[in-house]
């Protein structure tokens, strides 16, 4: 009994926690980084504007600010990040992508999956929340 148990110990969770998040966060940021940088915000607000969203070029422009912004804080380990991550591709797969997870709002859905594993794990022990809080904890 003792083998099988240990067979089943996580013994690297803060690495595997540092994978997802530097996959996430790199993902991300050049995904983001494409439209807000290589002028494809207008083609997104198109989009959004066919949806009949409402401001399609501020919503959309907002949308790709904060997932880069977010996947900067996942990169850097911050769970907030995480959470904004988590709430931009919710709304994603939802709106754009009409919840349809198992053909076109797949690859969102996986992006939501990730950042929301983030979100309720945290960042682990490889990470700047981790760090500030040992620090907060020692000082107090």
């Amino acid at each position: 009994m003792n083998c099988l148990s240990k067979l089943y110990q996580i013994k690297y969770l803060d690495e595997a926690i540092l994978l997802i998040r530097i996959w996430l966060g790199t993902i991300m940021l050049k995904h983001s980084g494409s439209y807000l940088f290589y002028g494809k915000v207008p083609e997104l607000a198109n989009f959004l504007e066919s949806l009949n969203w409402p401001q399609p070029l501020v919503l959309a422009y907002a949308s790709q600010i904060s997932e880069f912004a977010a996947a900067i804080l996942i990169l850097l380990g911050f769970r907030f990040g995480a959470w904004m991550m988590t709430f931009t591709m919710g709304i994603a797969v939802l709106f754009a992508h009409s919840a349809d997870i198992y053909a076109e709002a797949e690859l969102p859905f996986n992006y939501f999956l990730f950042s929301l594993i983030l979100s309720l794990t945290g960042c682990g022990k490889l990470s700047l929340d981790y760090f500030i809080l040992n620090n907060l904890r020692r000082n107090s």
